[in-house]
Parts: C-alpha cells; structure tokens; sequence
C-alpha cells in the first residue's frame, strides 16, 4: 500500500494551524509510525527508524513543533514515539498537531473540535500550564480524554477527563521538607523570587514544614532586577561590623577585606549562620549569582536545597564548584542502574544518537500508559465504561453518552483501568485523575551526583 503523510491547513480567526498528520494511510502491515520529518530539526526526524504493526487508536499530540519552543516539543515526542516500538505499541498512531505557545481559548476549542471530527480517541499536551485550562475546558466538551506532561496546579486545569503525569512544584517542595525533617534539619531559611511561583513555592514550603516540624527562621525575597544579593544575605544571617576606627592593610590582608566590603561595614570573617538548611529558589541566571556570592561572604557549611532546575549538566558542569551539598530532585535520572531506565537509555540512544532528558522520558512513560490502555480497552459490544459507581468524581452517567461520543469515552475508560504503571520515570498509581509518582532526590558532593532517594 502507498503511504500518504501530509499538511492540512486550518484556518480559525485568521490563523494558520499545521496540522502534521502521522500514518494517514498505512505503508505496510509491518509499520505503525511513520513520520515526515520537521526541516527545523535537521537530521533528527521524528520516530526517526521506528516501526511497528499498523495502528487504529488515534492519539493527538498537541504541542509547538516551530518556534524557540520546538526543541522541548521535539524531545518530549522522540521519547513518545519510541515507546510504540514496542510490539504492544502498534495499536496506536500518533497525530503531531502544532500548537503555538500562545494559542488561547478560541484557537484550542476550534482545534478540538476539529479532531472530535477525526474520530481522534485521546489528547496529550499541553506543555505549558497557561493552556491547560482551556484542555481541561474542551476536554469536557468534546469528552476526549487527555494526558498531560504538565502540572495539574489551578482548579481550573482539572476537569474529569485531564489526566497528569508531570511532577509538580509542590511535589519537588514535599520531597525536600521530608527529607530535611529525616536528616534532622529543624531550622531553614528561604530566598525567593518576588510574586508569581516563588509565592507559591513558599506557601509550599511553609506548609510542609508545618508538617514535618521545621522552623522557618527568615525568608528573603528578591525582584527580577536583583543582581547584588547582599541585603537578602544580610536578612538570614548576621554578618560582624567592621567596629570603630579603620583596618589596617594587613587586617584588610588576613579577613579578605575589600573596598565593597567596607562600604557595607563588614568583615569577611564567617558570619554567624542560625539556620541549619536553607532554600534558593530561582531560575538558573539568579541561582549562579547566588550561589556564587554565597561562596564570596562565606555562607557555608550547610546543604543548599532547590529546584529540579539544578539537575542540569551545563549547569553542574559551570557551577558545580559553589554547589558542594546541593540538594534537588527530579523524575528521571538517566545514569540510573535501574534496569528499566538502562534499557531505555540504550534505545534511545539507539535511535537518537544522544541520551535522553526528563522530557523524552515523560513522553515514553505516558506512550506506555497510552499503550496499556489500549490493550485495556473493552471488546466490541461490551459497554465502554461499566459500573458507574466505580467511576471517580461521579461519572457513572458518561456510559449512557450517543454512539459519537463512545471513542473517546471508551479510551477513558481504558485509561482508568490503568491502576499503576512502571515507566522510566518510576512505578506511578493512578489517584483521581493523576499519575503519582516519587521523585529522585540528588546531592551534589565532591563533583558527583549521588541518589538519596528513588522513585523506584
């Protein structure tokens, strides 16, 4: 059989959407994924020598495929696309929608309603948080479940049908409260950004440690402009006053005296520091500042908690020197021994020339889940979702939905049968509508990366 692979174009609200359309036809009973390649991404196409059986479920995958973003998109859907080389992938075929960082509620509601038309069986997407409430919206609407590799945060991104798979904000803040409160780290202080997530990771961290009996001491804020982090220092640890009269050179000489450091009447001698942990928050271009000058006052001698963000080998590789102790986690961890993840290293690599991310990884974790629950779905004439009062958030009525609507309620119902999953990323069990997981939790010592905790 001929295949044929194409664009259709969509006009809504005098924009363009590209549709790249996976497996419009079949090459051969052999092959379940073919994929025209993105000239953006050079030599690296997508699903690039994958095959399999032929596919019938047809999955959505909405995500910016052009754009600054494209390269995130790109490793998500690599990792995606690899897990229907598995032989119980070849139910499945995968449809690339591109969609564009900034496409709101009436661009993704006339999307969804173009791939109901479709006869399009499940959504996965979003990427970014700021759209998930309109997939949550439309996901009701069109009774199409989705999956998503973003955090389910807001109200208003949850609705029965989104399902998530991404760790959360306040996932990665639990995870270091507890363990802070089991290494016996009583007292912590926090620097944060002003507004926006850094409000909400406070919140996080207050209320675990509310939890788990720790003692916030100070917190420390800081705005985008913040480039000198003297005043935060100066608010969570107290520094010694230079006193009366003037150094002399070879006082100046011997505690490391500068001329900045007498503008702020300091010595360099170690301040006094009360807490016994402390918290940066912050994207990488404050983190390697604050790191940096935590060195230059001699802030030491205790473990530095952050984000996932400081999981980054760039980043390691730049900074590692001022990270000694460094606490952080993360969903994956590719150097793991993990059978499972080993496996999977050494297919993607395979195929991709390169080793895989968290984002490649969350990709082939929720290809899997997709793929069990294609094999979970109900034989022709069985009712696709039976025992209403078995169905969460009270939805025994969605059995009684048209003939039009069965697809993609049918594939719900397969995905709530997926009770647990054991993907790269760690062994997940549905909750609701969320696929929870334990996250790794790293330390940063003597230029190495040590697990302190598994999800495995």
């Amino acid at each position: 059989m001929k295949m044929t692979t194409g664009f259709i174009f969509i006009k809504a609200k005098n924009k363009l959407f590209r549709f790249l359309l996976i497996c419009l036809a079949v090459l051969t009973p052999l092959l379940s994924i073919a994929v025209a390649p993105l000239p953006s991404y050079g030599n690296t196409a997508y699903g690039k020598n994958i095959s399999g059986k032929g596919g019938t479920i047809k999955i959505a995958v909405l995500l910016p495929t052009e754009g600054r973003f494209a390269y995130f998109s790109k490793q998500f859907i690599n990792g995606l696309l690899l897990s229907s080389n598995n032989p119980d992938g070849s139910k499945i075929r995968y449809v690339i929608v591109n969609l564009p960082e900034n496409a709101g509620r009436t661009n993704i509601g006339y999307i969804f309603g173009s791939l109901a038309k479709k006869g399009i069986s499940a959504v996965v997407g979003p990427i970014f948080a700021r759209q998930l409430k309109y997939f949550a919206h439309n996901s009701v609407k069109f009774k199409i479940p989705v999956i998503t590799p973003s955090p389910l945060a807001a109200k208003e991104d949850i609705s029965p049908f989104v399902f998530g798979y991404g760790m959360t904000l306040k996932q990665e803040m639990k995870t270091e409260i507890k363990y802070a409160a089991y290494a016996g780290i009583n007292s912590i202080s926090v620097i944060y950004p002003y507004g926006g997530y850094g409000e909400k990771i406070l919140a996080y961290i207050r209320r675990y440690s509310l939890r788990y009996g720790i003692n916030i001491l100070n917190t420390a804020a800081y705005d985008s402009k913040t480039v000198d982090f003297f005043n935060n220092f100066n608010s969570i640890v107290r520094f010694h006053n230079v006193g009366q009269g003037h150094l002399t050179k070879a006082e100046e000489a011997q505690l490391g005296v500068t001329p900045y450091d007498l503008m702020h009447g300091i010595t360099k001698a170690k301040p006094t520091i009360p807490f016994k942990g402390l918290f940066v928050i912050g994207s990488p271009s404050k983190l390697e500042l604050i790191l940096t000058q935590l060195m230059y006052y001699n802030i030491d001698g205790f473990p530095i908690f952050g984000l996932s963000s400081l999981d980054s080998q760039s980043f390691v590789e730049k900074y590692g020197f001022y990270m000694q102790g460094a606490i952080f986690p993360n969903g994956f961890f590719k150097y793991d021994d993990n059978g499972v993840v080993k496996k999977f290293d050494a297919a993607y690599k395979k195929y991709y020339g390169k080793m895989p991310n968290i984002l490649s990884a969350e990709g082939y974790d929720i290809g899997g889940i997709l793929i069990k629950a294609a094999e979970k779905l109900p034989r022709p004439g069985a009712a696709a979702i039976s025992g209403g009062g078995s169905l969460p958030l009270g939805l025994g009525q969605l059995q009684n939905l048209p003939d039009k609507d069965i697809n993609g309620v049918a594939f719900y119902g397969s995905i709530l049968r997926v009770k647990s999953y054991r993907g790269v990323c760690g062994i997940s069990r549905l909750s609701g509508n969320r696929f929870k997981k334990g996250l790794y939790l790293f330390k940063y010592k003597n230029n190495k990366i040590y697990i302190l905790e598994s999800p495995f």
